[in-house]
Parts: structure tokens; C-alpha cells; sequence
């Protein structure tokens, strides 16, 4: 039999020290699955391997569970149902239950920062109305490994529509680590047996706080990172606007007392269902003022949503500590907002620039 080499060449290169394992022995795991049930910890692990046909090979996967009362003795309980070393230096995804994240995130992560074998550039998801067994183990013969299924799914969406946050188990835990910082996760589900990415969860430290609705999650993502493709609706007397921004530069700054956040975009117009004439430049105009002031209202209403859940994921504490070299102490949760939004959209392929 070829070693298992002719399997990972068809995904990755690996590199580095394999402590005298021959590759033959060693049970790739690209997909952990951790859930929480009758006082147990339950454990899936995604297991690549290869199927020989007509002198091909195929790259599949399958999956093998076990539990225990701690989270270690659940690893351990796993891996002696593996037939090979278990191998994490190629994890891609772990999945959580809701029950992990409400109650043993914080031990889940400690575990794993301690375990030298999981590699920690892996993505971290939720399981949404289902479990993380039953994500892994909805694989089929077009979508052989699930955990490939994820990662491409949180790269398409992040291009396509802003509504993944995708950060890698290191990016989660040095926000953590700064207590400056809250983490965001996305969830992920089974809809007509395809998986898909939901909302978002946002916590105050290791403790799960609420939901962010799609909108708020592309906000997030415009705030942080200025992406773009971001759409954004409002209703006139004679129909609907709909304009998607395609550029976006935002400055946050935090005061003593206040959150001061300035944007400026550049977007162009979707739907004209109210009939504007856009050949005028006064109906730019007031399409301009009137969603910088929309923009506003919900970037206003976003930040009050964070307040209330005493979720800092904008890290605004890290933003003012680096400004004045203090602590702020949650000081930003009952702190003033000021919003102000430059919108500019595009007509014809220039941008007009409106005096106001």
C-alpha cells in the first residue's frame, strides 16, 4: 500500500517533524466536532482517507465519536477509537454545540492552548439547530469532507456578502488574551441537507451574550474591516432604493465619554422603484442625505445593541487605551455616540461630489 502521502498531496503539503511516525499511521483530522450532554463531553472527529478507483484516488471522509466526563478524558476516549495516531497539525474547523459556548467555552479553550498537538489556525464555528456530529457526518459523494465544505463556504461568503467574521482559533484567543476585545462566532446549520452560515454569536469574554441579525454582521464587518457590497433598502412614496456600497473608509475613536465614528462611503444604486430622475443632480442629492442619515441611524443602533450586551467586539476599550494609554474600564458602555456618514453614489461611472 502508497503512503497515506498520495492522499495529502491532493489537499496540502506537510512539513515539520512527525516524532518517527511514518504517514501510514498517522489519522488526518481536518473537522472536530465538541458538544455538551448528560453531564458528558461529546466528541466527533472528521478523519480524512483515501478511496482507490480505476487506478484513481479519491479524497473522502468519515467520522468517529466518543465521550467522557471531562473534556481530556473525552479526547482520550476518542483517539481509542482510532485505529492511528491521531493527527491535528491539519485541522481545519472546530465545531461547537450551543451548550458548549454557553457554559464550557472557557474550558474547551484552555484545553486546547494546552494540547501541543492541535494546531490553533483553524477556524471556529457554532452548530445552529443541529448538532456538530450530525455537521460532520453530512458529507456526500460531490461534498466528500466537510470541513473543506466550511472553510470554502466562510472564504465565498466573506467575499460575496460580508457575513462571516471567519478568524482563526489564535485570532479568538489573543482577543481574549487583551481583555479589550470580545469574540464574535459565526453559526453554521443544515438547511435541505446543505450546510449554510447564520448569524452571528457575540460574547463578553467567555460568556455568550446574543445574536447579531445579517445586517448587523455586514456592519460589523464595514466598521472593522471596510468591505464592501454591503446593500442597504429604504421605502419612499413611490416604491423602494436600494444602494450597495462598494468602498468604505471608517475611523473609530473613543473618549473618555464618547464614541465617535466617521465613514465614508461610496455606493451606487441597485433598485429605483420610487422613480427618481437620476439624471438630476438634486435627486443625488437627497438619495445621498437621506441614507447617510439611514446609515447612521443603524451604525447608531448597532453600537447601543453592543452597550446593552457589554459586548466590546469593535475592541473600542483596546481603541482608547491605545490613544491615551489608560484603561477604560468599561467606561464605553455608557459612553455618548456621534455618528457622522459621507455618502457619495455613483452615477454614469463618476461619483458627484453634493455641497451640502
Amino acid at each position: 500500500m502508497k503512503k497515506l502521502i498520495i492522499l495529502l498531496s491532493l489537499i496540502f503539503l506537510l512539513t515539520g517533524c512527525y516524532d518517527n511516525v511514518e504517514l501510514d499511521d498517522l489519522a488526518i483530522i481536518t473537522g472536530v466536532g465538541i458538544d455538551y450532554k448528560d453531564n458528558n463531553f461529546y466528541l466527533t472527529y472528521e478523519i480524512l482517507s483515501d478511496t482507490k478507483t480505476e487506478g484513481n484516488t479519491a479524497l473522502e471522509s468519515y467520522t468517529v465519536s466518543g465521550k467522557g466526563k471531562s473534556i481530556s478524558e473525552a479526547f482520550i476516549n476518542t483517539n481509542y477509537k482510532v485505529s492511528k495516531k491521531s493527527y491535528f497539525a491539519h485541522l481545519k474547523v472546530l465545531i461547537l454545540s450551543q451548550e458548549i459556548v454557553n457554559s464550557h467555552f472557557d474550558e474547551i479553550t484552555d484545553y486546547i492552548l494546552r494540547d501541543n498537538n492541535i494546531r490553533s489556525e483553524f477556524k471556529v464555528v457554532v452548530a445552529n439547530e443541529t448538532t456538530p456530529e450530525d455537521i460532520l457526518k453530512n458529507n456526500d459523494k460531490n461534498h466528500p469532507v466537510v470541513s473543506e465544505i466550511i472553510v470554502n463556504l466562510i472564504d465565498n461568503e466573506k467575499f460575496n456578502n460580508n457575513l462571516v467574521i471567519g478568524e482563526t482559533f489564535r485570532e479568538i484567543v489573543a482577543k481574549l488574551i487583551s481583555n479589550n476585545y470580545d469574540v464574535i462566532l459565526n453559526t453554521i446549520s443544515i438547511k435541505d441537507k446543505e450546510i449554510a452560515i447564520n448569524n452571528s454569536y457575540i460574547f463578553n469574554g467567555f460568556k455568550y451574550k446574543n445574536t447579531l441579525t445579517k445586517q448587523d454582521s455586514t456592519l460589523f464587518n464595514m466598521l472593522t474591516k471596510n468591505v464592501t457590497a454591503i446593500e442597504f433598502d429604504k421605502n419612499y412614496e413611490k416604491g423602494n432604493v436600494t444602494i450597495t456600497v462598494n468602498n468604505s473608509n471608517t475611523e473609530i475613536k473613543v473618549t473618555k465619554d464618547k464614541i465617535i465614528i466617521k465613514t465614508t462611503l461610496e455606493g451606487k444604486i441597485l433598485e429605483n422603484n420610487a422613480l427618481f430622475d437620476l439624471t438630476k443632480t438634486n435627486a443625488y442629492k437627497k438619495l445621498n442625505k437621506d441614507f447617510s442619515k439611514l446609515i447612521e441611524k443603524k451604525i447608531t443602533n448597532f453600537i447601543e445593541f453592543l452597550q446593552d450586551n457589554k459586548s466590546d467586539i469593535l475592541g473600542l476599550q483596546e481603541n482608547y487605551y491605545r490613544t491615551t494609554r489608560k484603561e477604560n474600564n468599561g467606561l464605553w458602555i455608557s459612553s455618548n455616540i456621534e455618528v457622522n456618514v459621507d455618502l457619495k453614489i455613483n452615477t454614469k461611472g463618476f461619483i458627484f461630489e453634493v455641497k451640502k
